[in-house]
Parts: structure tokens; sequence; C-alpha cells
């Protein structure tokens, strides 16, 4: 599945040396990158989304279950912390063993010897252990600022698998980087089947997806980390 030539490895290196992020196009092959969209395409997520100061993961069902009214006051609340640059709504699935078949191969490709030896020279860290999950953005979610340091994981790089289809620009859904006064600078629209890998310590939104997007952002993202917890 992802596989690095000694060329791309380079060029990997040399830009999260010089920028902190890359991206590198086809990096599966078609088969592969056909299945996972197709995977991502009828996957259950929860809508994972920051509410009373807390980050959750609620069920469709739960948010079904309430009433016009407390739907309401629940976005309310949420738009009320994103207006501060704070929080996130979009949906998310852990994979894990009960995962389909296209995602657990892409998991274990991801903490594979190769993989990982891989990451560890570009990074100069001992890669051990690859996390990862599948996200859903549509009309109206977005992810605002933040990092990734989370040192009691040992993050290292963060990365999207991109898998979204003919992403029109105007739908917004962009990996948008910024100086940490909050000034825009690199950004990457949706694009199927590549691969974005930035140094966790990159101040970085997903912007608000445009209620008009004709299609779900679709992506598997993660860490590559220096301790297997």
């Amino acid at each position: 599945m992802l596989q690095l030539s000694q060329q791309q490895q380079t060029e990997l290196q040399q830009k999260l040396s010089n920028d902190g992020f890359a991206r590198i196009e086809n990096i599966l092959d078609d088969t592969n990158a056909q299945q996972l969209h197709e995977c991502l395409c009828n996957l259950d997520y929860q809508l994972a989304l920051f509410h009373n100061g807390a980050a959750k993961s609620v069920k469709d069902s739960d948010i079904l279950a309430l009433t016009p009214q407390e739907q309401q006051a629940l976005l309310e609340d949420i738009h009320s912390y994103a207006s501060r640059g704070v929080g996130f709504m979009y949906g998310r699935h852990s994979i894990d063993s009960t995962s389909p078949d296209a995602l657990q191969r892409l998991y274990n490709n991801l903490n594979s010897s190769d993989v990982q030896s891989c990451f560890s020279a570009i990074s100069g860290q001992n890669i051990i252990r690859t996390s990862a999950q599948a996200t859903r953005f549509i009309g109206g979610q977005y992810l605002t600022r933040h990092n990734d340091i989370v040192e009691a994981e040992g993050r290292v790089y963060a990365y999207v698998l991109s898998l979204s289809k003919s992403w029109h620009p105007d739908w917004g859904g962009l990996l948008q980087f910024f100086e940490r006064d909050g000034t825009p600078t690199k950004s990457y629209a949706p694009k199927f089947n590549s691969l974005v890998v930035f140094d966790v310590s990159k101040i970085h939104s997903v912007t608000y997806v445009a209620p008009f997007a004709k299609a779900p952002r679709l992506s598997v993202t993660g860490w590559f980390r220096t301790i297997d917890i």
C-alpha cells in the first residue's frame, strides 16, 4: 500500500526540514485508493465536537433524540466556542478490529516495519507506532486552529491521507497552516490519493466546509509516534 521511493523519502525529508510540511501525490496504487474511498463513503461515523468546555463523541441517534430546541441550543454552544477559536465538529471513526478490511490493511501497513523505518529515517527519531482514524467533514463542519503536540503520546509527525474525489476549491475544507500570530501561510485543498505530512508543532486547521459542498471531505489521519500506548 503506502510505500515511498528513495527519491520521495529524500524530498519529503528536505521539505519537512525546511518548511515543516509536505505533500506527496498518488501515494497509493489506484485499486487500494479506490477501495478506501468507497469504504470511507459507507462508514458509520460518530460526531466529534466540543461542547460544554469538553471534547465529546456522540452518535447520530443521540442528536436525533434531541428536540429541535435542544439541537439548536447544542449548535449555538458549539459555535460559541468556535467563534473564539476553540473546538471542532466532524465525523470520526476509530480504526480497530471491527473496521472494514480495507481500513485494517491500511492500519497494518502504516504500522509495518518498512513504513516506520522510513519515517524514523526522515525524522531522526524511533517511530514505533502509527495511529489512524477515518474522518468525514460535511457542510457546516470544521476544525479550529491548534497544534498536535501531545508529549505523552510521542507524536512526531501528523499525516492526512486525502481520499476525497473531485473536490471543488470553493467548498472549503482546506488543511490550512498558520504563523503563531494567526497569519495564514500554506494550505492544501483535499486531493484524492495524496498524503500531507507535517510537524506536530505546526499550527493548522480544517477550514469550514460550505453548506453547498456536494460531497464529504474524506480522509484517514493520525500521527507517527515514538511511544506505543
